[in-house]
């Protein structure tokens, strides 16, 4: 059977989600660039850049060495589409797992938006993406994960949910493993005709004090740890967990 996520990231899940939209991006951008300043001319990649909405945004901020990393062929075939749509052919997009980035000491920033992490059934492999996020960043680049701040969800986990979207029912239940370390969601989608398909997905979340030790190890260092991409203050009930790291040595 193929992990959740191989399956799951169809053109098909970007019609569940249709408020993760450009304006969202264009507002995550904005805070991004005014958190971390990220230089314009050196190479940047997005980590599970999906259908590249942030990459587009980001091309029409001016960044002109971006690169999209994703598993997800249909998802990349969509970023490629929009990425072309607006003369940004020069984007590269690269199908892969995340666990083997192709690159070594090439990139000034890494982004890694809207919960591209913990996707993983084992926790190794999650500090295996962070050791390969460091050796693709150029020494004292910076790295910003944005994900779920676990007490969070705990606190304000809703199991069922039912929801009419473009003539869609949508059955949507959640609930946490038994060690309260992974978020399990399943939608249920049925069509105008009765025809029925399931979505399955199952992240694993992190503590801040988890995750500053995970990025520690993998040689990240100087982090900060923010409640959204403002830069708010962490708190418990933050509703997000955006850690920001640079890579240790010397330049």
């Amino acid at each position: 059977m193929k992990p959740w996520y191989e399956s799951a990231f169809g053109r098909d899940y970007l019609a569940l989600y249709p408020h993760r939209n450009d304006a969202e991006a264009a507002q995550d951008v904005r805070s991004i660039i005014d958190l971390i300043a990220p230089s314009t001319d050196e190479p940047l990649l997005d980590l599970g850049c999906g259908a590249g909405r942030h990459l587009v945004v980001l091309h029409h901020a001016g960044f002109t060495a971006l690169v999209g990393l994703d598993l997800s062929a249909d998802l990349l075939s969509v970023a490629r589409e929009r990425l072309d749509e607006i003369g940004a052919s020069s984007v590269e997009l690269v199908r892969c797992d995340m666990r083997a980035i192709p690159y070594v000491d090439r990139f000034a920033t890494v982004l890694s938006l809207f919960t591209s992490f913990g996707y993983f059934a084992e926790e190794g492999d999650d500090r295996v993406v962070l050791a390969g996020v460091n050796r693709a960043l150029k020494i004292g680049g910076t790295f910003l994960i944005d994900t779920l701040n676990r007490d969070f969800v705990i606190a304000n986990l809703v199991p069922q949910e039912e929801k009419t979207l473009q003539d869609r029912a949508l059955h949507i239940e959640r609930h946490l493993s038994s060690d309260h370390q992974r978020v399990e969601k399943e939608t249920r989608v049925i069509e105008r005709d009765g025809t029925e398909r399931v979505f399955r997905e199952s992240v694993r979340m992190y503590t801040a004090l988890e995750m500053e030790n995970m990025m520690k190890e993998s040689g990240f260092e100087k982090l900060s740890i923010y409640g959204s991409l403002r830069g708010e203050p962490y708190r418990a009930e933050s509703e997000r967990l955006v850690v920001v790291a640079k890579k240790g040595g010397r330049a």
